[in-house]
């Protein structure tokens, strides 16, 4: 009972002195400055981290899932594809396996000319590898199928091209090179515009896979007026195949496996070595920002340190009266560290509620600023996507916690042990 009661004491004067005005300002200033200090390092903490997890979630479920993960060609185009894509599924980590004709293209509207990337796709089999039909009209697709003079432009390109749906451009494929044959033309008219957000609005095209063939340099010509027919067709020479995998971090080894089992002609390629830099540069940036950001709660925690060393010295005589009433070292050092951990407490607090808040809004926050300032913080054609995305997740948010809290609790302990060695009568001299 006088255990419990002793610790009830070490406690309120603890909390007195963390509420009470201190005899001196600088006290006082001091331990503001520390809780703001913890505040600001555990609330940008939490929204750095929530766009990192952001950035990551994005790039896994939308540019991973838009993009190839891996990507099988074979020189001079692939005329059985069927066939093999019956062999590609049967590999349980294979999902989705659709043929594609990639076109390095030219686009035309009166003065502005733009080079692109045409991909012409089959718009059943691409859906299993890709969610790019997420991003276009449901009555695209068919319109792909049945008008041959259709094309879809991404986002960017239409815009720098100044073209929108219904407009008219010419496509220009140049022949191969040591061709003599004058590059292939075709008039087409816009029919959807592709809005992914991410970079590969700026210079992507989609048409039906068959019109690509007929522009490729093993293509087999067709009018414009032909009705189209399904792209499981053995004329059809294409110029590879996209797969979508059940794990996408096993790309790679698989593309090597691809490239090692597969006769001279096939080659592959996947998406780390397309975008695997963006996707460990993420990483590696959330670990520095994150260690950066530590570092600042760091510092405003072990501020604890200078608050509660001049706590110390403003209170030498409480401290004195206390040990003449026969208080124990140990209860000296729960006073002082109850104070400091009140500190840390309501700073990191203080600092979870502000952080989860911008966390949430960050994304109408930095659209409000773009709107309020015209400017464009992300650019696709710069950066991987227009936007600003966040992920809150709490794990983080409960390390952060834990971090802080931690680091102000080891904080408290030397000006505390300091506290058990003021000499009373010292102390009371002067006092």
């Amino acid at each position: 009972m006088f255990s419990a009661l002793s610790n009830s004491v070490s406690l309120l004067l603890g909390l007195r002195y963390t509420i009470a005005r201190q005899r001196s300002r600088s006290v006082a200033f001091i331990s503001r400055v520390t809780m703001m200090g913890i505040v600001l390092g555990v609330s940008l903490l939490i929204v750095v981290l929530s766009v990192m997890n952001g950035f990551d979630k994005e790039l896994r479920e939308r540019i991973l899932q838009i993009m190839p993960q891996v990507t099988l060609y074979q020189t001079g185009g692939m005329q059985d594809w069927s066939f093999l894509r019956e062999q590609l599924l049967s590999n349980e980590q294979i999902i989705g396996v659709s043929p594609f004709v990639e076109l390095q293209a030219m686009v035309n509207v009166g003065k502005n000319t733009e080079p692109t990337l045409i991909y012409g796709i089959d718009h059943q089999l691409e859906s299993t590898t890709s969610i790019i039909h997420q991003f276009l009209q449901p009555k695209t697709r068919l319109e792909l199928v049945n008008n041959k003079g259709a094309i879809v432009l991404g986002r960017g390109l239409a815009d720098t091209l100044g073209v929108n749906v219904g407009s008219k451009v010419s496509v220009i494929v140049p022949r191969a090179e040591g061709q003599s044959a004058p590059p292939a033309i075709r008039r087409l008219q816009v029919i959807d515009i592709l809005n992914t957000g991410t970079e590969i609005d700026a210079a992507l095209a989609l048409m039906d896979i068959r019109v690509a063939a007929s522009l490729s340099v093993y293509g087999t010509p067709i009018s414009a007026d032909e009705k189209s027919n399904n792209a499981d067709d053995q004329s059809l020479v294409v110029s590879g195949v996209h797969l979508k995998l059940d794990d996408l971090f096993a790309a790679a080894s698989l593309a090597n496996n691809l490239q090692a089992q597969l006769p001279y002609g096939f080659y592959t390629t996947n998406w780390t070595r397309t975008h695997g830099n963006i996707y460990y540069a993420i990483q590696m940036s959330k670990k520095l920002v994150s260690l950066l950001l530590l570092l600042i709660i760091a510092i405003a925690a072990f501020n604890v340190v200078s608050t509660l060393v001049m706590v110390v010295l403003d209170k030498q005589s409480d401290i004195a009266i206390l040990r003449t009433l026969g208080a124990s070292n140990r209860q000296v050092i729960a006073v002082f560290m109850v104070q400091g951990t009140v500190i840390s407490v309501i700073g990191t607090a203080i600092g979870v509620c502000v952080g989860v808040v911008l966390a949430w809004f960050v994304q109408d926050i930095v659209v409000f600023i773009e709107a309020l300032l015209s400017v464009q913080f992300l650019k696709s054609d710069i950066y991987p996507i227009s936007y600003l995305p966040a992920q809150l997740l709490w794990f983080d948010v409960l390390l952060v916690m834990a971090v802080s809290l931690s680091m102000s609790f080891l904080a408290t302990l030397y000006p505390a042990w300091r506290a058990t060695k003021v000499l009373p009568a010292e102390a009371l001299r002067y006092d």
